[in-house]
């Protein structure tokens, strides 16, 4: 679900449909699975040669095309022997999100049991004593619609939550200490804690745990036996999440040569509704054929025991934010020039591709990708899954494209638009305007504050120590040395701490640049190893643009306060807010 290496510059994205055949009855009948049809020899050929262009080790998918279902399995789930099917199961990730905003949706929709519950209700009602941001206003007017939406000004935050002892509502908690990059209903901002907000309101409306809700709601009705948030006691079907050490002397991450490291499953409970689902592409064919049903069927023939209904599609389906930033239309140097504006409804996103409306959204875990499209208008769509972060939804992309190519006999050069839209889609839904922002940034902190190389006043040592933020948590900052080549400045001593336990845990290294100004260099763990003593762990470097500031207190002697970048959103509006913003874009601890 939600953040995938940045070694991969375009993330793919999918779609996911299944017709679920319910003529009415109250159970809704399973549709005809096969793995005939499009899923023939010469496109294995194809899937096969992607995943291994691509390092991904496997892959499942399932094509819906009116009534029919065609779903099969590529590859291994887990290496060296476990082949993967229709029935892996797989850690889905952002297209939880989905579940989430329909389950919210249902609550709107019944006016008898829930009358005060309206997207535009807001959300302190329900939840008042965990639900505080940053000011008294945007406490009272941000509403649940808000939240499912992306348009709150909050941004991502995302090295905050998975502390020890998390709950979502200890998460929610905390929001309370998180600064705030844009007003309210004006800037599509990504943001994973707004869905554990949601996750809070009907948890606490409805007295049972989001999981309990979603499988009486649409897993059971469904027929989606294999969904879940817990990992099944029996993990045989579940797939393994994979990285690929790359050999980097070849100079990219999809080089030849390699190994694959086993990952962790995640523990991301604390917000759940944001990407906890685990399921198959069998299980998310129910789910997708529900929404083309509902979207596709005249009300006199819409499926009486499917919970969703023609109005529950429209209310998601509305787009609600422009999604900014992300293509320049008229410029002959953006490749997504062409692709219609994006546009982020509640759950889900929505676009054009050649005319034809496209609802949609990625999910990305450590190990897992998940592609969903569905095109209600041709009745038809795609799931893909599988076992890599970030190249397995480039993968879902590119074979997407073919099948969709493939169904309307477009020509080479459509052929290409459906290609890069597919991807365009996936890019902003796993890694908002990553490389964008990167170009548009200003001057580094660092950059503007070291017009002289001024000594370290004192010794590092007397950085170190530990260092607490109400809503991030505590940083140990110690002393360590590494090579030349590894530390920015050329330093062989610096200061390393671990944002660990977290859902995304991270390495942080700090190396001295001028005075009391350090370039913050992040690093990502890969592996089933120990994160503490680094046994058994491969570190990915995943940011070096990063400043750190320290303080010292009245004194002059003690080192009280650290500034430092953590938060990619807020570093990106300070720098593009001029020189004199960078305290902005800073998170600041203190030392205890």
């Amino acid at each position: 679900m939600v953040i995938p290496t940045r070694s991969v510059i375009l993330i793919g994205t999918l779609l996911l449909s299944a017709i679920v055949g319910a003529q009415g009855g109250q159970r809704p009948l399973q549709p005809a699975i096969d793995n005939a049809g499009p899923l023939d020899a010469d496109f294995d050929a194809f899937v096969e040669n992607v995943l291994k262009q691509l390092h991904v080790p496997g892959f499942s998918i399932a094509v819906i095309d009116g009534r029919k279902v065609h779903s099969k399995g590529y590859g291994y789930a887990t290496l060296p022997d476990n082949e993967a099917t229709a029935n892996t199961q797989y850690f889905t990730g952002s297209t939880t999100k989905a579940f989430t905003a329909a389950a919210a949706g249902l609550l709107v929709e019944d006016d008898e049991a829930h009358p005060d519950v309206q997207w535009n209700s807001p959300i302190n009602a329900f939840i008042r004593e965990d639900f505080v941001l940053e000011d008294e206003y945007l406490t009272s007017h941000t509403t649940i619609e808000d939240a499912l939406s992306h348009r709150t000004g909050l941004p991502r935050h995302d090295l905050m939550y998975g502390q020890t002892g998390d709950t979502v509502s200890s998460v929610v908690h905390r929001m309370r200490w998180l600064p705030m990059t844009a007003q309210p209903r004006t800037t599509w901002q990504y943001c994973n804690l707004m869905f554990a907000v949601i996750t809070d309101v009907l948890e606490s409306v409805t007295g049972k745990a989001l999981e309990v809700l979603l499988r009486d709601k649409f897993w059971k009705p469904l027929g989606m036996l294999s969904t879940s948030f817990t990992i099944p006691s029996d993990t045989s079907r579940l797939a393994t999440g994979y990285y690929w050490d790359a050999d980097e002397s070849e100079g990219h991450q999809f080089t030849h040569t390699g190994r694959y490291v086993s990952e962790p499953y995640l523990d991301i409970f604390p917000i759940s509704g944001a990407g906890a689902t685990i399921s198959t592409v069998n299980d998310y064919a129910l789910w997708a054929g529900a929404w083309l049903h509902a979207a596709t069927d005249s009300s006199k023939s819409a499926n009486k025991s499917s919970p969703i209904t023609r109005s529950l599609f429209n209310a998601l389906a509305t787009p609600r934010t422009i999604i900014q930033g992300f293509t320049n239309p008229g410029d002959p140097t953006d490749p997504f020039a062409f692709v219609t504006p994006i546009t982020y409804a509640l759950g889900w996103m929505t676009l054009k591709v050649l005319g034809e409306p496209l609802v949609t959204h990625d999910g990305g875990l450590t190990g897992f990708g998940t592609c969903l499209y569905l095109l209600p208008g041709l009745d038809y769509g795609v799931v893909t899954m599988g076992n890599t972060a970030g190249s397995s939804n480039v993968a879902g992309s590119i074979v997407a494209s073919r099948l969709l190519i493939q169904r309307l006999g477009l020509s080479d050069a459509n052929a290409t638009e459906v290609t890069d839209t597919l991807l365009s889609a996936s890019q902003a839904s796993l890694r908002p305007s990553a490389e964008k922002s990167r170009i548009q940034r200003r001057a580094r902190p660092r950059d503007l504050l070291h017009a002289s190389n001024l000594p370290l006043p004192g010794s590092l040592a007397d950085f170190a120590g530990i260092y607490t933020h109400p809503a991030y948590g505590t940083l140990n900052l110690t002393l360590a040395t590494v090579t030349a080549t590894a530390s920015a400045s050329g330093n062989t001593e610096v200061l390393t701490a671990l944002l660990y336990p977290r859902a995304w845990p991270h390495k942080i290294q700090l190396s001295h640049v001028t005075d009391t100004v350090f370039a913050v260099s992040l690093f990502t763990p890969h592996g089933r190893g120990d994160i503490v003593s680094g046994a058994n762990i491969v570190w990915e470097l995943t940011e070096s643009d990063y400043t750190a500031i320290f303080k010292f207190g009245l004194d002059g002697e003690v080192v009280e306060t650290m500034g430092i970048e953590l938060e990619d959103t807020m570093v990106e509006v300070a720098r593009n807010k001029g020189p004199k913003a960078w305290k902005e874009g800073m998170l600041w601890y203190e030392k205890a």
